[in-house]
């Protein structure tokens, strides 16, 4: 039986106001490939468990089989997609437990407040990119500003079981930027209560709000990470086949980024947010292990 593993990324298009808050995510199509199966992994862009249109930019995704030997690819806009996701597949050769890691970026955004309290509009651009003495202020409010300005960057995660899969690989970290890590064995996913923990730059990011949403409802969980970046969710379902999409970001943390003085209007006193964003998906699914 073949089997699809799901994954999208990719396109460089013309960008819109609210695409630069959309997050990236991996949801395998199963949780679990026999040696010999072609897994297939659709990755898509938005705000909540579906893709509501194709990652802009850059996106490379690698496959960490349980030997170590390791997969990468870069997508591209030759990539095939079905919808608003892309699909990108990969042999499952030997057995164990396969880690599914996504790296996307659409470049930088800036945020213009050109008419306080909240009219405004997005920019494709970083603040160091734009060229302030061409910016036509005319129609703007005295009092505009920058409200922020980032390159983002966003990760995801899932995972492919096979046979003699180890399980407790799931619960190492893998080195990204911003990482979601399973502390409970991923086969317990949909039995209740699960504990999850945060890493930002490999250490424990305290203080942070994760969300979860269920997969087919988008029913939304929230909590906030313990000092050691740690939280619990129940992530049960009434469905046979369970999936979570576990989420958090950086936003405007002044650990992350910094308040600095960008041209405003002339009766404009606000500073601007400026620095890096990262968000990051964890996908859990309830069928890591090979049905009866």
């Amino acid at each position: 039986m073949k089997l699809l593993v799901s994954a999208m990324v990719f396109l460089i298009v013309l960008c819109f106001t609210s695409v630069n808050a959309h997050e990236s995510f991996v949801r395998p199509i199963s949780g679990w490939a026999e040696v010999g199966d072609t897994a297939i992994l659709p990755i898509g862009s938005g705000h909540t468990t579906e893709s509501s249109e194709l990652p802009l930019g850059l996106a490379y995704i690698k496959v960490i089989s349980q030997s170590g030997h390791v997969l990468n690819h870069t997508l591209s806009q030759k990539t095939t997609t079905n919808g608003y996701w892309m699909i990108y597949d990969f042999d499952v050769d030997g057995p164990g437990l396969n880690i599914i890691d996504l790296y996307h970026t659409e470049g930088s955004w800036t945020h213009f407040i050109t008419n306080p309290p909240a009219g405004g509009f997005w920019e494709h651009k970083s603040a160091e990119e734009i060229n302030w003495t061409e910016l036509d202020t005319t129609t703007w409010a005295d009092d505009w500003y920058v409200e922020k300005s980032y390159p983002k960057h966003c990760y995801a995660k899932a995972f492919v079981a096979g046979p003699e899969s180890d399980f407790s690989l799931a619960s190492r970290a893998i080195g990204q930027k911003l990482e979601i890590v399973p502390l409970d064995n991923i086969t317990t996913v949909g039995q209740g209560e699960f504990s999850l923990q945060v890493l930002f730059d490999d250490e424990p990011y305290k203080n942070v709000t994760v969300t979860a949403q269920r997969v087919g409802d988008d029913t939304e969980l929230q909590a906030t990470t313990d000092s050691e970046g740690k939280v619990r969710f129940n992530l049960s379902g009434p469905s046979e086949v369970i999936e979570w999409l576990i989420k958090t970001n950086t936003g405007m943390d002044p650990q992350v980024v910094e308040l600095v003085d960008l041209p405003r209007g002339k009766d404009s006193k606000e500073k601007s947010y400026v620095g890096p964003v990262y968000r990051t998906i964890l996908a859990l699914r309830n069928d890591y292990i090979k049905a009866e």
